[in-house]
């Protein structure tokens, strides 16, 4: 008799769990849930292109990783909304030839040492690696079952920041263009607790889903907040984030 009462609560507890599960996939049948990681390439960037960069010599992205939590509710079959989390790393190494660029360099060694602001030309090295994290909202649509696209905004609060780099081989005019002229065989320059913490823009991506549950990812995030205070004058000119991100999405 025992272990019949035994079955008997035993097939309760599963027709309990039965029916928890079919409610919660009813629950969450028009929900949608996301996780991909990726990489960004990219960089903080001039919009346009200032005069006072005359040749970029290399680029490259460093590690911009990215890794990131989507939730999409759909409304309808083909339209939905989607937000989540992402922690973005975004960064890059860039060299340049600039002339008469405003800036900000400490010079350790030489004739002349010190901190000086000015109008440098010469060979300029910066280096960026920058950490977000991301909320976006966005519109979503898929036309059919192996793809989908997303389009709106995000915002970002940057929780580490790296900006800094080196001058060398040419001179800046200390104050301004008819400062001292003092020579520059190296010096450096770090911007990072100059950084923006927040930062806000325009996304863009598009999933192809070529299996059921795993997809390849591209999404555009373009800033439309400069990374740096309207106050700096470390550097003359406005930069943005904008990247492209590749990567492996899995559907939950």
């Amino acid at each position: 008799m025992k272990s019949f009462y035994i079955k008997i609560y035993s097939a309760l507890l599963l027709m309990i769990a039965i029916n928890d599960a079919a409610l919660a996939q009813e629950k969450f049948k028009h929900w949608e849930f996301k996780a991909f990681a990726g990489y960004n390439t990219g960089g903080a960037t001039p919009l346009p292109l200032p005069a006072e960069i005359r040749k970029i010599n290399s680029w490259s992205p460093g590690f911009s990783a990215a890794l990131a939590f989507h939730a999409t509710r759909w409304i309808t079959p083909e339209w939905g909304v989607t937000s989540g989390l992402a922690i973005d790393l975004k960064g890059m190494s860039i060299r340049a030839d600039v002339k008469y660029m405003m800036t900000s360099l400490v010079v350790g060694e030489g004739d002349n040492t010190g901190t000086f602001t000015g109008m440098f030309t010469g060979k300029n090295k910066t280096t960026i690696r920058n950490g977000y994290l991301v909320l976006p909202v966005l519109a979503a649509y898929k036309p059919h079952e192996k793809w989908t696209f997303r389009l709106g905004g995000y915002f970002a609060s940057q929780r580490d920041a790296n900006f800094e780099g080196n001058a060398s081989d040419g001179y800046i005019r200390n104050g301004g263009a008819a400062g001292d002229r003092i020579n520059i065989e190296k010096a450096t320059f770090d911007f990072s607790d100059e950084v923006r913490k927040i930062d806000a823009g325009l996304m863009a991506s598009a999933d192809w889903f070529f299996t059921k549950k795993m997809a390849v990812t591209g999404q555009l995030s373009w800033g439309l907040v400069p990374i740096f205070p309207s106050d700096f004058n470390g550097i003359p000119y406005k930069m943005y984030n904008v990247y492209f991100m590749t990567g492996i999405a899995y559907k939950l």
